[in-house]
Protein backbone atom coordinates (compact mmCIF):
# COMPACT_ATOMS: atom_id res chain seq x y z
CA UNK A 1 0.00 0.00 0.00
CA UNK A 2 1.44 3.47 -1.04
CA UNK A 3 0.88 6.76 0.82
CA UNK A 4 0.85 10.28 -0.65
CA UNK A 5 1.80 12.94 1.85
CA UNK A 6 0.37 16.45 1.48
CA UNK A 7 -0.54 19.40 3.75
CA UNK A 8 -3.86 17.82 4.69
CA UNK A 9 -2.27 14.63 6.05
CA UNK A 10 -3.00 14.27 9.77
CA UNK A 11 -0.11 13.81 12.24
CA UNK A 12 -1.61 10.48 13.38
CA UNK A 13 -1.68 9.12 9.82
CA UNK A 14 1.84 10.40 9.16
CA UNK A 15 3.15 8.66 12.30
CA UNK A 16 1.38 5.48 11.31
CA UNK A 17 2.87 5.66 7.85
CA UNK A 18 6.41 6.18 9.26
CA UNK A 19 6.01 3.18 11.52
CA UNK A 20 4.84 1.13 8.55
CA UNK A 21 7.87 2.11 6.48
CA UNK A 22 10.29 1.39 9.33
CA UNK A 23 8.68 -2.04 9.73
CA UNK A 24 8.96 -2.72 5.99
CA UNK A 25 12.59 -1.62 6.02
CA UNK A 26 13.36 -3.87 8.98
CA UNK A 27 11.58 -6.81 7.38
CA UNK A 28 13.46 -6.28 4.11
CA UNK A 29 16.78 -6.01 5.89
CA UNK A 30 15.96 -9.12 7.92
CA UNK A 31 15.01 -11.05 4.80
CA UNK A 32 18.22 -9.89 3.13
CA UNK A 33 20.28 -10.96 6.13
CA UNK A 34 18.58 -14.35 6.15
CA UNK A 35 19.16 -14.79 2.43
CA UNK A 36 22.76 -13.71 2.76
CA UNK A 37 23.19 -16.13 5.65
CA UNK A 38 21.69 -18.98 3.66
CA UNK A 39 23.81 -18.13 0.66
CA UNK A 40 26.96 -17.90 2.75
CA UNK A 41 26.16 -21.22 4.46
CA UNK A 42 25.44 -22.89 1.14
CA UNK A 43 28.62 -21.43 -0.34
CA UNK A 44 30.63 -22.65 2.64
CA UNK A 45 29.17 -26.16 2.31
CA UNK A 46 29.80 -26.16 -1.43
CA UNK A 47 33.37 -24.98 -0.89
CA UNK A 48 33.91 -27.70 1.70
CA UNK A 49 32.43 -30.32 -0.62
CA UNK A 50 34.56 -29.18 -3.54
CA UNK A 51 37.62 -29.21 -1.30
CA UNK A 52 36.84 -32.73 -0.11
CA UNK A 53 36.30 -33.94 -3.67
CA UNK A 54 39.54 -32.27 -4.71
CA UNK A 55 41.41 -33.92 -1.87
CA UNK A 56 39.88 -37.29 -2.73
CA UNK A 57 40.75 -36.89 -6.38
CA UNK A 58 44.28 -35.85 -5.54
CA UNK A 59 44.61 -38.86 -3.25
CA UNK A 60 43.26 -41.20 -5.91
CA UNK A 61 45.54 -39.64 -8.50
CA UNK A 62 48.59 -39.96 -6.28
CA UNK A 63 47.68 -43.62 -5.56
CA UNK A 64 47.26 -44.50 -9.23
CA UNK A 65 49.54 -42.20 -11.16
CA UNK A 66 49.52 -43.18 -14.85
CA UNK A 67 52.85 -44.66 -15.90
CA UNK A 68 54.61 -46.72 -18.52
CA UNK A 69 55.09 -50.35 -17.53
CA UNK A 70 58.01 -52.10 -19.20
CA UNK A 71 57.28 -55.85 -19.41
CA UNK A 72 60.22 -58.10 -20.26
CA UNK A 73 59.14 -61.52 -21.54
CA UNK A 74 59.83 -64.13 -24.22
CA UNK A 75 56.26 -64.61 -25.42
CA UNK A 76 55.96 -62.24 -28.40
CA UNK A 77 57.86 -64.56 -30.73
CA UNK A 78 55.90 -67.55 -29.43
CA UNK A 79 52.30 -66.32 -29.48
CA UNK A 80 52.54 -63.62 -32.14
CA UNK A 81 52.42 -59.84 -32.26
CA UNK A 82 48.62 -59.64 -32.64
CA UNK A 83 48.02 -61.45 -29.36
CA UNK A 84 50.48 -59.22 -27.54
CA UNK A 85 48.95 -56.12 -29.11
CA UNK A 86 45.52 -57.23 -27.89
CA UNK A 87 46.89 -57.68 -24.36
CA UNK A 88 48.52 -54.26 -24.46
CA UNK A 89 45.33 -52.58 -25.68
CA UNK A 90 43.10 -54.33 -23.12
CA UNK A 91 45.38 -53.47 -20.20
CA UNK A 92 45.62 -49.82 -21.20
CA UNK A 93 41.85 -49.63 -21.58
CA UNK A 94 41.30 -51.19 -18.15
CA UNK A 95 43.92 -48.94 -16.52
CA UNK A 96 43.34 -45.49 -17.96
CA UNK A 97 46.55 -43.56 -18.43
CA UNK A 98 48.91 -46.53 -18.04
CA UNK A 99 50.85 -47.71 -21.07
CA UNK A 100 52.42 -51.13 -21.57
CA UNK A 101 55.79 -51.39 -23.30
CA UNK A 102 56.55 -54.89 -24.58
CA UNK A 103 60.20 -55.87 -24.25
CA UNK A 104 60.67 -59.22 -25.98
CA UNK A 105 63.76 -61.43 -25.76
CA UNK A 106 64.34 -65.04 -26.86
CA UNK A 107 63.84 -67.63 -24.13
CA UNK A 108 67.32 -68.97 -24.74
CA UNK A 109 69.57 -66.85 -22.56
CA UNK A 110 66.67 -64.98 -20.91
CA UNK A 111 67.66 -66.11 -17.41
CA UNK A 112 71.27 -64.95 -17.70
CA UNK A 113 70.29 -61.69 -19.42
CA UNK A 114 67.99 -60.80 -16.51
CA UNK A 115 70.86 -61.20 -14.03
CA UNK A 116 73.12 -59.00 -16.17
CA UNK A 117 70.39 -56.35 -16.35
CA UNK A 118 70.07 -56.42 -12.57
CA UNK A 119 73.80 -55.97 -12.11
CA UNK A 120 73.69 -53.01 -14.49
CA UNK A 121 70.62 -51.60 -12.67
CA UNK A 122 68.57 -51.85 -15.85
CA UNK A 123 65.85 -54.33 -14.93
CA UNK A 124 62.39 -53.72 -16.42
CA UNK A 125 59.35 -52.97 -14.28
CA UNK A 126 57.82 -56.43 -14.73
CA UNK A 127 59.92 -59.52 -15.40
CA UNK A 128 58.49 -62.83 -16.59
CA UNK A 129 60.19 -65.81 -14.97
CA UNK A 130 60.03 -69.60 -14.86
CA UNK A 131 59.18 -71.42 -11.64
CA UNK A 132 62.82 -72.54 -11.44
CA UNK A 133 64.13 -68.96 -11.12
CA UNK A 134 61.99 -67.51 -8.33
CA UNK A 135 64.11 -68.55 -5.34
CA UNK A 136 67.36 -67.66 -7.09
CA UNK A 137 66.20 -64.22 -8.23
CA UNK A 138 64.60 -63.57 -4.85
CA UNK A 139 67.89 -64.26 -3.06
CA UNK A 140 69.76 -62.00 -5.47
CA UNK A 141 67.43 -59.13 -4.55
CA UNK A 142 65.91 -58.82 -8.01
CA UNK A 143 62.26 -59.30 -7.02
CA UNK A 144 59.88 -57.18 -4.99
CA UNK A 145 57.64 -59.08 -2.50
CA UNK A 146 53.97 -58.87 -3.52
CA UNK A 147 52.48 -59.70 -0.11
CA UNK A 148 51.50 -56.13 0.78
CA UNK A 149 49.53 -55.72 -2.44
CA UNK A 150 47.97 -59.18 -2.34
CA UNK A 151 46.65 -58.57 1.19
CA UNK A 152 44.55 -55.69 -0.15
CA UNK A 153 42.82 -57.89 -2.72
CA UNK A 154 39.59 -59.80 -2.02
CA UNK A 155 40.06 -63.39 -0.87
CA UNK A 156 38.71 -64.71 -4.17
CA UNK A 157 41.70 -63.28 -6.02
CA UNK A 158 44.14 -65.85 -4.61
CA UNK A 159 41.56 -68.56 -3.97
CA UNK A 160 41.15 -68.98 -7.73
CA UNK A 161 44.89 -69.45 -8.23
CA UNK A 162 46.02 -73.10 -7.76
CA UNK A 163 47.58 -73.77 -4.37
CA UNK A 164 50.89 -74.81 -5.97
CA UNK A 165 51.39 -71.12 -6.76
CA UNK A 166 50.81 -70.02 -3.17
CA UNK A 167 54.27 -71.26 -2.20
CA UNK A 168 56.47 -68.56 -0.72
CA UNK A 169 60.22 -68.33 -0.71
CA UNK A 170 61.57 -67.44 2.74
CA UNK A 171 58.14 -66.22 3.77
CA UNK A 172 57.58 -63.94 0.78
CA UNK A 173 55.36 -64.20 -2.30
CA UNK A 174 57.42 -62.92 -5.21
CA UNK A 175 55.25 -63.86 -8.19
CA UNK A 176 51.84 -64.45 -9.71
CA UNK A 177 51.19 -67.02 -12.46
CA UNK A 178 50.29 -65.98 -16.00
CA UNK A 179 49.73 -69.50 -17.28
CA UNK A 180 49.95 -72.87 -15.63
CA UNK A 181 49.73 -76.56 -16.29
CA UNK A 182 50.55 -79.95 -14.87
CA UNK A 183 52.08 -83.07 -16.35
CA UNK A 184 49.47 -85.55 -17.60
CA UNK A 185 49.42 -88.59 -19.91
CA UNK A 186 49.10 -88.24 -23.68
CA UNK A 187 48.22 -91.50 -25.42
CA UNK A 188 47.91 -92.52 -29.08
CA UNK A 189 44.36 -93.80 -29.55
CA UNK A 190 45.22 -95.58 -32.83
CA UNK A 191 48.02 -97.62 -31.23
CA UNK A 192 45.82 -98.45 -28.25
CA UNK A 193 43.04 -99.64 -30.54
CA UNK A 194 45.43 -101.72 -32.66
CA UNK A 195 46.75 -103.42 -29.52
CA UNK A 196 43.23 -104.15 -28.31
CA UNK A 197 43.51 -101.83 -25.32
CA UNK A 198 40.21 -100.19 -24.42
CA UNK A 199 41.47 -97.22 -22.44
CA UNK A 200 44.43 -95.54 -20.77
CA UNK A 201 46.07 -96.97 -17.62
CA UNK A 202 44.86 -95.57 -14.31
CA UNK A 203 47.42 -97.20 -12.00
CA UNK A 204 51.09 -98.18 -12.07
CA UNK A 205 50.14 -101.83 -12.49
CA UNK A 206 47.87 -101.04 -15.42
CA UNK A 207 50.61 -98.91 -16.95
CA UNK A 208 53.06 -101.85 -16.82
CA UNK A 209 50.51 -104.17 -18.39
CA UNK A 210 49.65 -101.67 -21.13
CA UNK A 211 53.28 -100.81 -21.87
CA UNK A 212 54.33 -104.45 -22.20
CA UNK A 213 51.40 -105.24 -24.45
CA UNK A 214 51.88 -102.31 -26.80
CA UNK A 215 55.69 -102.41 -27.16
CA UNK A 216 56.89 -104.14 -30.33
CA UNK A 217 60.60 -103.47 -31.06
CA UNK A 218 60.46 -105.35 -34.38
CA UNK A 219 57.80 -102.87 -35.53
CA UNK A 220 59.68 -100.00 -33.86
CA UNK A 221 56.70 -99.31 -31.62
CA UNK A 222 57.39 -98.40 -28.01
CA UNK A 223 55.31 -97.46 -25.02
CA UNK A 224 57.26 -94.30 -24.10
CA UNK A 225 60.38 -92.23 -24.68
CA UNK A 226 62.34 -92.17 -21.44
CA UNK A 227 64.19 -88.84 -21.17
CA UNK A 228 67.37 -88.79 -19.10
CA UNK A 229 69.30 -86.31 -21.21
CA UNK A 230 71.09 -83.82 -18.94
CA UNK A 231 70.01 -80.83 -21.02
CA UNK A 232 67.50 -79.39 -20.63
CA UNK A 233 67.43 -80.25 -16.92
CA UNK A 234 63.64 -79.90 -16.83
CA UNK A 235 63.33 -83.54 -17.94
CA UNK A 236 62.94 -84.51 -14.28
CA UNK A 237 59.59 -82.68 -14.40
CA UNK A 238 58.14 -85.41 -16.58
CA UNK A 239 59.89 -88.70 -15.83
CA UNK A 240 61.05 -88.75 -12.22
CA UNK A 241 59.56 -86.20 -9.83
CA UNK A 242 55.90 -87.22 -10.42
CA UNK A 243 56.82 -90.84 -9.66
CA UNK A 244 58.32 -89.87 -6.30
CA UNK A 245 55.07 -88.15 -5.33
CA UNK A 246 52.96 -91.05 -6.62
CA UNK A 247 54.99 -93.46 -4.49
CA UNK A 248 54.04 -91.40 -1.44
CA UNK A 249 57.30 -89.48 -1.15
CA UNK A 250 58.25 -85.83 -1.39
CA UNK A 251 61.21 -83.92 -2.78
CA UNK A 252 61.90 -81.27 -0.13
CA UNK A 253 60.71 -81.31 3.46
CA UNK A 254 59.05 -77.94 4.02
CA UNK A 255 59.80 -77.77 7.74
CA UNK A 256 63.49 -78.64 7.63
CA UNK A 257 64.12 -77.38 4.08
CA UNK A 258 66.15 -80.50 3.35
CA UNK A 259 65.99 -83.09 0.58
CA UNK A 260 63.48 -85.83 1.39
CA UNK A 261 63.39 -87.96 -1.77
CA UNK A 262 65.97 -90.50 -0.51
CA UNK A 263 63.22 -92.25 1.42
CA UNK A 264 61.85 -95.78 0.90
CA UNK A 265 59.13 -94.19 -1.26
CA UNK A 266 61.69 -92.39 -3.39
CA UNK A 267 63.75 -95.54 -3.80
CA UNK A 268 60.66 -97.45 -4.87
CA UNK A 269 59.88 -94.83 -7.52
CA UNK A 270 63.36 -94.95 -9.05
CA UNK A 271 63.51 -98.75 -9.00
CA UNK A 272 60.10 -98.92 -10.70
CA UNK A 273 61.27 -96.53 -13.43
CA UNK A 274 64.56 -98.33 -14.04
CA UNK A 275 62.78 -101.70 -14.25
CA UNK A 276 60.55 -100.36 -17.00
CA UNK A 277 63.58 -99.19 -18.97
CA UNK A 278 66.04 -102.04 -18.35
CA UNK A 279 63.82 -105.09 -17.76
CA UNK A 280 60.64 -104.45 -19.72
CA UNK A 281 62.46 -102.40 -22.38
CA UNK A 282 59.34 -100.37 -23.08
CA UNK A 283 61.26 -97.18 -23.90
CA UNK A 284 62.75 -95.97 -27.16
CA UNK A 285 66.49 -96.85 -27.24
CA UNK A 286 68.81 -94.02 -26.22
CA UNK A 287 67.36 -93.19 -22.81
CA UNK A 288 70.50 -91.32 -21.72
CA UNK A 289 70.47 -89.04 -24.78
CA UNK A 290 66.74 -88.56 -25.30
CA UNK A 291 65.24 -85.29 -24.12
CA UNK A 292 62.08 -83.26 -24.52
CA UNK A 293 62.63 -82.62 -28.23
CA UNK A 294 63.07 -86.32 -28.99
CA UNK A 295 60.13 -87.29 -26.79
CA UNK A 296 57.77 -84.96 -28.62
CA UNK A 297 59.05 -85.89 -32.07
CA UNK A 298 58.75 -89.62 -31.32
CA UNK A 299 55.17 -89.26 -30.11
CA UNK A 300 54.27 -87.16 -33.16
CA UNK A 301 55.67 -89.85 -35.46
CA UNK A 302 52.89 -92.20 -34.33
CA UNK A 303 55.27 -94.96 -33.16
CA UNK A 304 55.23 -94.16 -29.43
CA UNK A 305 52.05 -94.90 -27.50
CA UNK A 306 52.34 -92.62 -24.45
CA UNK A 307 54.03 -89.42 -23.36
CA UNK A 308 54.28 -87.56 -20.05
CA UNK A 309 53.62 -83.97 -21.05
CA UNK A 310 52.08 -80.64 -20.06
CA UNK A 311 49.31 -78.65 -21.80
CA UNK A 312 51.95 -76.71 -23.72
CA UNK A 313 52.50 -79.97 -25.61
CA UNK A 314 49.13 -79.68 -27.34
CA UNK A 315 50.28 -76.82 -29.56
CA UNK A 316 53.60 -78.57 -30.19
CA UNK A 317 51.87 -81.74 -31.37
CA UNK A 318 49.59 -79.68 -33.58
CA UNK A 319 52.66 -78.25 -35.28
CA UNK A 320 54.51 -81.56 -35.53
CA UNK A 321 51.60 -83.70 -36.71
CA UNK A 322 48.14 -82.11 -36.93
CA UNK A 323 46.65 -85.45 -38.05
CA UNK A 324 47.80 -87.46 -35.03
CA UNK A 325 44.95 -89.12 -33.15
CA UNK A 326 45.53 -88.90 -29.43
CA UNK A 327 43.80 -88.15 -26.15
CA UNK A 328 44.94 -86.98 -22.73
CA UNK A 329 44.20 -88.34 -19.27
CA UNK A 330 45.53 -88.03 -15.73
CA UNK A 331 48.78 -89.74 -14.74
CA UNK A 332 48.56 -93.32 -13.45
CA UNK A 333 48.46 -93.45 -9.65
CA UNK A 334 50.84 -95.42 -7.49
CA UNK A 335 50.35 -95.31 -3.74
CA UNK A 336 48.65 -91.99 -4.44
CA UNK A 337 48.38 -89.42 -7.21
CA UNK A 338 51.01 -86.82 -8.02
CA UNK A 339 52.23 -84.47 -10.72
CA UNK A 340 54.50 -81.52 -11.34
CA UNK A 341 52.98 -78.07 -11.81
CA UNK A 342 54.81 -75.54 -13.93
CA UNK A 343 53.97 -72.19 -15.46
CA UNK A 344 55.20 -68.78 -16.53
CA UNK A 345 55.09 -66.15 -13.81
CA UNK A 346 55.19 -62.36 -13.58
CA UNK A 347 57.22 -60.47 -10.98
CA UNK A 348 57.68 -56.83 -9.98
CA UNK A 349 61.38 -56.02 -9.97
CA UNK A 350 63.17 -54.08 -7.27
CA UNK A 351 64.37 -51.68 -9.97
CA UNK A 352 60.89 -50.88 -11.31
CA UNK A 353 60.42 -47.17 -12.08
CA UNK A 354 56.86 -47.23 -10.71
CA UNK A 355 56.18 -50.29 -8.57
CA UNK A 356 52.49 -49.44 -8.12
CA UNK A 357 51.98 -49.34 -11.88
CA UNK A 358 53.98 -52.55 -12.26
CA UNK A 359 51.71 -54.22 -9.69
CA UNK A 360 48.61 -53.02 -11.55
CA UNK A 361 49.77 -54.90 -14.63
CA UNK A 362 50.80 -58.04 -12.74
CA UNK A 363 47.45 -58.08 -10.93
CA UNK A 364 45.49 -57.48 -14.13
CA UNK A 365 47.15 -60.24 -16.16
CA UNK A 366 46.72 -62.72 -13.30
CA UNK A 367 43.18 -61.52 -12.63
CA UNK A 368 40.04 -62.93 -14.21
CA UNK A 369 39.73 -60.47 -17.11
CA UNK A 370 43.37 -60.35 -18.12
CA UNK A 371 43.99 -64.07 -17.66
CA UNK A 372 40.97 -65.04 -19.74
CA UNK A 373 42.20 -62.83 -22.58
CA UNK A 374 45.72 -64.24 -22.26
CA UNK A 375 44.51 -67.85 -22.36
CA UNK A 376 42.23 -67.20 -25.32
CA UNK A 377 44.79 -65.49 -27.51
CA UNK A 378 47.76 -67.70 -26.61
CA UNK A 379 45.94 -71.03 -26.44
CA UNK A 380 47.73 -71.73 -23.15
CA UNK A 381 46.32 -73.20 -19.96
CA UNK A 382 44.93 -70.47 -17.67
CA UNK A 383 46.38 -69.65 -14.27
CA UNK A 384 42.97 -69.28 -12.60
CA UNK A 385 40.17 -71.71 -11.76
CA UNK A 386 37.46 -69.15 -12.53
CA UNK A 387 38.89 -68.86 -16.07
CA UNK A 388 39.26 -72.64 -16.52
CA UNK A 389 35.59 -72.93 -15.47
CA UNK A 390 34.35 -70.57 -18.17
CA UNK A 391 32.27 -72.16 -20.94
CA UNK A 392 34.65 -71.33 -23.78
CA UNK A 393 37.47 -73.20 -22.03
CA UNK A 394 35.31 -76.19 -21.11
CA UNK A 395 34.72 -76.66 -24.83
CA UNK A 396 38.42 -77.58 -25.28
CA UNK A 397 38.40 -81.35 -24.59
CA UNK A 398 42.16 -81.92 -24.64
CA UNK A 399 42.68 -79.46 -21.79
CA UNK A 400 40.19 -80.99 -19.37
CA UNK A 401 42.54 -83.71 -18.13
CA UNK A 402 44.88 -81.01 -16.86
CA UNK A 403 42.06 -79.33 -14.97
CA UNK A 404 41.38 -82.63 -13.22
CA UNK A 405 45.06 -83.42 -12.70
CA UNK A 406 45.70 -80.14 -10.93
CA UNK A 407 42.81 -80.77 -8.54
CA UNK A 408 44.08 -84.22 -7.51
CA UNK A 409 46.29 -84.62 -4.42
CA UNK A 410 49.99 -83.80 -4.72
CA UNK A 411 49.91 -81.40 -7.65
CA UNK A 412 53.06 -79.60 -6.65
CA UNK A 413 55.75 -77.23 -7.89
CA UNK A 414 58.85 -77.94 -5.77
CA UNK A 415 60.92 -75.78 -8.12
CA UNK A 416 59.63 -72.72 -6.26
CA UNK A 417 61.59 -73.95 -3.22
CA UNK A 418 64.81 -74.63 -5.15
CA UNK A 419 67.41 -71.86 -4.84
CA UNK A 420 69.30 -73.31 -7.82
CA UNK A 421 66.79 -75.50 -9.60
CA UNK A 422 68.85 -75.88 -12.76
CA UNK A 423 71.81 -77.36 -10.90
CA UNK A 424 69.62 -79.42 -8.59
CA UNK A 425 67.81 -80.98 -11.54
CA UNK A 426 71.13 -81.81 -13.19
CA UNK A 427 72.30 -83.53 -10.02
CA UNK A 428 69.17 -85.69 -9.92
CA UNK A 429 69.43 -86.52 -13.62
CA UNK A 430 73.03 -87.66 -13.24
CA UNK A 431 72.20 -89.90 -10.30
CA UNK A 432 69.24 -91.55 -12.03
CA UNK A 433 71.51 -92.13 -15.03
CA UNK A 434 73.89 -93.93 -12.66
CA UNK A 435 71.11 -96.27 -11.58
CA UNK A 436 70.06 -97.02 -15.16
CA UNK A 437 73.69 -97.79 -16.03
CA UNK A 438 74.09 -100.04 -13.01
CA UNK A 439 76.75 -97.84 -11.42
CA UNK A 440 74.78 -97.28 -8.24
CA UNK A 441 71.77 -98.68 -6.43
CA UNK A 442 68.70 -96.46 -6.27
CA UNK A 443 69.31 -95.89 -2.55
CA UNK A 444 72.95 -94.88 -3.01
CA UNK A 445 72.16 -92.60 -5.93
CA UNK A 446 69.38 -90.81 -4.06
CA UNK A 447 71.49 -90.44 -0.93
CA UNK A 448 74.27 -88.86 -3.00
CA UNK A 449 71.82 -86.56 -4.74
CA UNK A 450 70.30 -85.58 -1.39
CA UNK A 451 73.74 -84.64 -0.03
CA UNK A 452 74.32 -82.34 -2.99
CA UNK A 453 70.85 -80.80 -2.70
CA UNK A 454 71.28 -80.18 1.01
CA UNK A 455 74.53 -78.33 0.42
CA UNK A 456 72.71 -76.01 -1.95
CA UNK A 457 69.69 -75.63 0.34
CA UNK A 458 71.80 -74.94 3.44
CA UNK A 459 73.83 -72.29 1.63
CA UNK A 460 70.74 -70.08 1.19
CA UNK A 461 69.38 -70.06 4.75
Amino acid sequence: MDFTIDSNTSPELLAKNNNHHRRRTFDSEHEGNVMRGCFETTLAKLTTTVSMVSIFMLSATSAATPAEVRWSQWKTTEVGEKCMADVKSAFEKANSGDTLALVDSPFAGFHDKAIIQYQAKRLPDVLMVQVDWVAEFGDLGMLEPLDGWIEKEPASFMENIPSAFHQKWKGKQYYLPVESGAVALFYNTDLFRAAGISGPPKTWDEFVETARKITSPEKKIYAVTATLQTEPPTNMTYDIYPLVLQAGGTLIDEKSNRAAFNSPEGVKAIEWYVDRVNKDKIAVPGVLSNGEKEKRANFASGNVAMMFEGPWGIAIQRQLNPNLNYAITTLPAGQTTGTMVRGSLNTVTTQAQDKEAAWRFVKWLSGTEGNALWSKCTGLFPARRDVANQDWFKEKPLFQAFVKQMELPNARSPFLRMPNAVQMNKIMTTEVQNVVQGKKSAKQALDDAADEWNRILSSTK
